[in-house]
């Protein structure tokens, strides 16, 4: 074979392996979903709830506010998995509030866009959660995540939410681990117009002696629009930040986003608006 025969063919074997790496590295985004009988189950649309818009939150950027300032937000771990909790390795900086069940403790205001085949739920300063509402299973395939998969159904203008597969890493609300056995589910609804309410329950039976609770409430702001987060201004709990009593990273030891009294704008005792007390953050006259 000619040599110019060879570097052409050459180039083309090249060419072919890089394109198939491409193809296998952008396969890791997405996986196959899993639906009984192959067949998707789409609610109607016009039976969906508008809860389309922004929500505040209620309450302090915490795991759960029915808790009295100063007593401990973690589970009932049995001794094993308190041992865990104890002595155990950290997950990942900041895991405990951008995986679930944390991810629903929010800093910023909440975005929800709802559609027959998905409920998308969005905050700035994270990654987007997706509760699937057409049908879908989990599956033995099913990828771990530090979202997991959620799957949800409607029933009478509520959201039944069921969520598997949080990756083993990820940690929870305090700090601490949880078994390949983390379930969690929700109820969303309406307690007024202006009034969403999501009940969580977490269980573990591997690593808990009772099922782990909370509710976070927010309120509707129909004239409010998300702004971007900068993560680069006012930047308090970065590498290098030097806060005292600080992280390996030296932000100052609190919630999992770096800021002290488990409110995560550094507001003393208080919530993200610097509110002491837990006093709410609604600033409008409504609810």
């Amino acid at each position: 074979m000619k040599d110019s025969n060879r570097k052409a063919l050459a180039g083309a074997l090249i060419g072919a392996a890089a394109g198939a790496a491409l193809l296998v590295a952008g396969a890791a985004s997405a996986q196959t979903a899993h639906y009984p009988n192959d067949k998707r189950v789409l609610p109607a649309a016009h039976s969906l709830p508008d809860w389309n818009g922004i929500w505040e939150r209620d309450g302090d950027n915490v795991w759960d506010n029915r808790i009295p300032v100063g007593q401990p937000q973690v589970p009932a771990y049995n001794d094993e998995y308190r041992e865990r909790a104890k002595n155990g390795p950290p997950g990942p900086r900041g895991s405990a509030f951008n995986s679930m069940p944390g991810w629903m403790s929010m800093l910023f205001p909440m975005d929800i866009q709802i559609s027959p085949m998905q409920v998308t739920i969005m905050s700035e300063n994270k990654q987007p959660r997706r509760i699937y509402t057409d049908g879908r299973v989990h599956s033995e395939d099913t990828l771990p995540s530090s979202m997991g998969h959620s799957t949800g159904r409607w029933v009478n203008g509520e959201l039944i939410v069921d969520t598997c597969c949080i990756r083993d890493d990820a940690r929870l609300p305090g700090g601490g681990p949880h078994s390949d056995e983390l379930r969690i589910t929700e109820r969303f609804y309406l307690r007024n117009s202006k009034t969403l309410v999501d009940e969580i329950t977490v269980t573990d039976p591997k690593a808990f002696i009772k099922p782990w609770t909370t509710e976070k409430i927010w309120y509707r702001r129909p004239d409010w629009e998300s702004v971007e987060y900068d993560r680069e201004e006012n930047d308090r709990d970065g590498r290098g930040a030097g806060g005292p009593n600080g992280t390996a990273d030296g932000a100052p030891a609190g919630d999992g986003y770096g800021a002290p009294n488990g409110n995560a704008n550094g507001a003393p005792a208080g919530n993200a608006n610097g509110a002491p007390n837990r006093g709410g953050v609604a600033p409008l006259p409504y609810p």
